[in-house]
């Protein structure tokens, strides 16, 4: 027997006639075989179609149950509270600097214009109540003269660092078109919360 080169391909040829010959073998083999071995080959090919979706069955069983025994494991998880607005409220209430600590939030809005090179020559305090809130306004009014870029970056870091300090206005004025400085007032609105018993 001689030996097969490597690398060399294995060449199955087909007779060219094999759609008519295929043909003739199958009506041989029914004249053969007769009505018996049709049934016989039908009864083969529902078997294995019920076996296949038998086995296709079993697998959707499988992920049922998975997802049964998921479902069972979240319901037996105590449910969390649905918070409602009144929670909501509350949470926002209790993210408010107290009132007692104006000071230090004013302390630091002093310290910002400092760092930024913006002198606070005066500032205006004004409490703006609200009745049916937990909360207060106080209005906080700055006239500032510096250069514009100063009191820009004091502005955006006051804001980063106090949270609960809002920019209600700006108002800026140069003198003359080459002057450096500019004068501004700005005006920022502080929240708190009331003090214990106020209404």
């Amino acid at each position: 027997m001689a030996a097969m080169k490597s690398g060399a391909a294995l060449k199955l040829t087909l007779p060219a006639n094999l759609g008519p010959r295929l043909g003739w073998e199958s009506k041989r083999l029914w004249r053969k075989t007769g009505a018996g071995a049709a049934t016989g080959i039908a009864t083969l090919a529902a078997a294995l179609l019920a076996q296949w979706h038998t086995g296709t069955l079993h697998e959707r069983v499988a992920v049922l149950r998975q997802q049964l025994q998921t479902a069972t494991r979240a319901a037996a998880l105590p449910q969390a509270a649905v918070p409602t607005a009144a929670d909501g409220l509350s949470a926002f209430y209790n993210y408010l600097p107290a009132h007692t600590s104006i000071p230090e939030q004013l302390q630091t809005l002093v310290e910002l214009a400092a760092k930024h090179q913006v002198p606070l020559a005066k500032a205006e305090y004004k409490a703006q109540p609200e009745p049916r809130a937990g909360f207060l306004r106080y209005q906080v009014n700055l006239p500032v003269k510096a250069e514009y870029a100063n009191v820009q970056a004091f502005m955006l870091d006051a804001l980063q660092a106090m949270p609960t300090l809002t920019l209600d206005s700006v108002a800026f004025k140069r003198e003359r078109i080459d002057s450096g400085a500019i004068e501004a007032r700005v005006q920022f609105i502080l929240l708190v919360r009331k003090a214990e018993g106020a209404k």
